[in-house]
């Protein structure tokens, strides 16, 4: 409840400020950034939502880090690497000049913490299909084999040696993922058991991190504030001494500030502004490689009934969406993964047929709705997802005389209630970890801990093993398409549309690029 009063009473004094400030002119060396959402975690092991990975990427480096504007692998902690020629064992030399935040050298068991933690399933981390590409990796979640058996060694303090279970292209951009990060596994230990979700070490006034900022404060329900690091290894560097994350606002908040610079950069943009903005020069937008879609409850009647999930995704119309959202046609989504994806040739799989709907929502013993239960729609809060969960909600009232509650909930408590499976119908979405299609269908595997929908196909968990252990770029993707065409068969998702990413950018920022993952390293950001 305390939570929610401070929400309140920062949404006021948020307003107040921006009525009563005028246009003054700011020129402190503080960026100042809308989020969004709060975050929920910095925990390398649980961050699940770009929002939280947008602080954790500041707090950790990893061995690699994306270029801001290329999304190309660079060095980070590691300032060189081997590979050998048969594509399986990368070797990866770090820095002499590493530390963490309480002065302790960064060695490569830190690395090896990570991985060894996140292959707990005490833990449950949703980036468990991250360490799998890792020799024995699997097989270890599975208690199978022990954590000495994974393909992960320490040469020496500054030397680390990974072992692939196949040859996997894309390895040096999966280490840019915040899910590689190094942890600390004194500092975690000190605040309770290296292995429990309910750590404390994450607390500003606990954590000990390695990346260009450090945690100086975390007020809920308002901000997160971030310092520059001087223990950072390339801190002479970084231009920004401090960054104001704001986590708790909603969009026309965001634009108000915006307007009256008191935020340099916001999460979202109004759909109705966005014509003007791009105009005024301030928006920056680009397809996003993403996915958003609803996830069915697989294992609750009647959604465990192929029929009424086709039928519900069939009267969907998806062009009435794209244009509620100001995105106009190209966006609809007709598949899970989007177009753009490296070595994948994404097509349509399906398109509306609200008669076709009715006749297999008949078929399932619910003609025209009769005797079908009343449900409900979940997503968090947000006006965009409000709109589209209304839109949806009156679609199916109209095409299939359905009865469809909404219930909006604040987003710790909406990802909480995903997790334990506690919903019908959910909001849903992904944006690509890496630059390929298994980052989107990896998500529907049975063993993934993002299979919100439950949904399990013996033949589909088949196809992708299959495709994760062939070397030829064209068959493998004919089997992953094989795959994509199982989810559309079997639809334990709704997909909805192809995601953009949108911001609103003050001019006076530099170093700030759009990219399909919508990563933007602030060590390569400055003001003009």
């Amino acid at each position: 409840m305390k939570y929610i009063i401070k929400y309140f009473l920062n949404v006021i004094f948020c307003t107040l400020t921006i009525f009563t400030s005028g246009c003054f002119q700011r020129k402190d060396n503080v960026l100042r950034i809308g989020n969004s959402v709060e975050a929920s975690t910095f925990d390398p092991n649980f961050g699940s939502s770009l929002q939280e990975a947008n602080i954790i990427f500041e707090l950790f480096e990893g061995l690699l880090v994306a270029d801001g504007k290329t999304l190309q692998p660079l060095p980070g902690m590691a300032q060189s690497w081997t590979r050998s020629s048969d594509g399986l064992e990368y070797t990866f030399i770090l820095r002499d000049n590493i530390f963490w935040t309480n002065g302790d050298a960064v060695t490569a068991g830190d690395f090896v913490n990570t991985i060894e933690r996140g292959l707990s399933k005490d833990i449950a981390s949703p980036w468990i299909d991250l360490y799998f590409v890792l020799k024995n990796a699997q097989r270890c979640y599975h208690n199978e084999v022990p954590f000495s058996e994974v393909g992960v060694e320490v040469i020496s303090p500054k030397i680390l040696k990974f072992t692939l279970e196949h040859p996997t292209d894309y390895f040096l951009s999966l280490l840019t993922h915040w899910a590689w990060s190094p942890i600390n596994r004194k500092n975690i230990e000190q605040f309770g058991n290296f292995f429990d979700r309910n750590n404390r070490w994450t607390r500003a006034e606990n954590i000990v991190t390695n990346g260009p900022y450090l945690l100086k404060s975390h007020e809920i329900g308002n901000k997160v504030v971030l310092q520059k690091n001087e223990r950072y290894w390339d801190a002479h560097n970084i231009s920004i001494d401090q960054v104001e994350f704001f986590g708790a606002i909603e969009p026309s908040t965001e634009d108000r500030m915006f307007r009256t610079k008191q935020l340099d950069i916001t999460e979202s943009v109004l759909p109705d502004k966005i014509s003007l903005y791009r105009e005024q020069g301030t928006l920056q937008s680009t397809a996003a490689l993403g996915s958003s879609f609803y996830w069915f409850n697989c294992q609750k009647k009647p959604f465990n009934d192929i029929r009424v999930r086709k039928a519900l995704s069939l009267a969907i119309d998806r062009r009435a969406i794209g244009e509620l959202r100001k995105r106009g046609p190209g966006f609809e989504a007709y598949a899970l993964v989007p177009p753009g994806t490296m070595y994948y040739n994404s097509q349509p799989l399906f398109q509306e047929d609200v008669e076709y709907a009715r006749q297999l929502l008949a078929e399932a013993g619910y003609p025209d709705g009769k005797g079908f239960p009343e449900f409900t729609i979940l997503y968090n809060t947000s006006e965009s997802w409000r709109m589209i969960s209304e839109a949806v909600q009156d679609m199916w009232r109209k095409n299939l005389n359905l009865h469809v509650h909404l219930q909006s909930t604040e987003w710790g408590v909406f990802l909480n209630d995903r997790r334990h499976h506690s919903f019908d119908i959910c909001r849903g979405g992904w944006i690509g970890d890496f630059n390929d299609a298994t980052t989107f269908l990896n998500l529907l595997c049975f063993q993934n801990n993002n299979n919100h929908a439950q949904w399990n196909n013996a033949t589909y968990n088949q196809l992708l093993l299959q495709a994760s252990q062939e070397n030829d770029s064209n068959r493998r993707s004919k089997i992953l398409a094989e795959s994509e065409v199982l989810i559309i068969d079997e639809m334990p998702i709704i997909p909805l549309y192809f995601d953009s990413h949108c911001h609103l950018v003050s001019p006076r920022i530099d170093g700030w690029y759009s990219n399909i993952l919508d990563w933007h390293p602030l060590k390569f950001v400055s003001f003009k």
